[in-house]
């Protein structure tokens, strides 16, 4: 069976290829769907199973159980002789133990703006993984506030002897989905964003890992997002430039031209 089969697949293709029964297919997906896996289910003649296109391009995030879970196998598979031991000797290795543990930790840590790393002592509070790369999420000495760190930028880690209590309420999911996601509190320069087109890119457009967060009501041919006026300008543009011609911005006029402009931008750089 090829990859292409998997984009939408029969319960009875599932059932066969796994030797299972038919009722199990139907009881695991159910199951799946509980837990917030993203399984599209289409009635008819050509109907079947499918997964939302960006799925895998959700932040993947760990609890500490997990975590720990992770850890000990990572150590298991190491001392039995797994193959490939550079790849559990990743960052995410070194962290689970430090969060699961509760020990804050010195690290000398540069950030895009700096040339230079600086030190500076973090309580962290968990990890995730999102985009290519692994992130800690924690408590910032330095800075007395909590702050997200890319693993790549760590140049050091060191344990210390303080230990430190994660806050109860404090959920690192949240605060990293926050941070990418930044929620208006007003309706203060809001903009509505009018998008047509084909029915399969507007899907798409809809459980979008940005624009889905800001989707407001979605028709037959058109769908409608609300977004800050910031947003609006500095990132749509890119995202929505992939769809092609297959979508069609009707509103804002602002956000029409600015795609014009990056496209021409884009067009004098390859006839160069």
């Amino acid at each position: 069976m090829s990859v292409e089969d998997f984009y939408t697949i029969t319960a009875k293709q599932i059932a066969e290829k796994l030797e299972i029964n038919i009722r199990t297919v139907y009881r695991y997906t159910d199951s799946l769907c509980a837990s917030g896996v993203p399984i599209v289910s289409d009635a008819g003649q050509n109907g079947g199973y499918s997964l939302l296109n960006n799925f895998i391009h959700v932040p993947l995030l760990f609890n500490i159980e997990e975590q720990k879970a992770l850890l000990h196998a990572a150590v298991f598979a190491n001392e039995a002789g797994y193959p490939f031991s550079e790849s559990l000797n990743r960052p995410w290795k070194s962290w689970s133990g430090l969060v699961a543990n509760e020990n804050s930790v010195e690290i000398e840590y540069r950030t895009s703006h700096e040339e230079q790393p600086r030190p500076r002592v973090i309580d962290p509070y968990g990890m995730l993984y999102w985009n290519n790369k692994w992130y800690t999420v924690g408590f910032c000495h330095l800075r007395n506030e909590i702050r997200i760190f890319r693993a790549e930028r760590i140049f050091r880690i060191q344990r210390t002897q303080i230990m430190f209590k994660r806050p109860e309420a404090f959920s690192a999911r949240k605060f990293f989905s926050q941070s990418l996601l930044p929620d208006f509190e007003s309706k203060d320069g809001v903009v509505s964003l009018i998008i047509s087109g084909r029915s399969e890119a507007l899907d798409d457009l809809c459980i979008h890992w940005f624009l889905g967060h800001y989707l407001k009501e979605r028709t037959l041919n058109q769908a409608i997002f609300l977004l800050d006026e910031r947003s609006l300008h500095a990132y749509v543009p890119y995202f929505l430039l992939s769809y092609g011609k297959a979508i069609k911005v009707i509103e804002p006029q602002s956000l029409k031209k600015k795609l014009v402009s990056i496209a021409s931008e884009l067009k004098e750089y390859y006839q160069l």
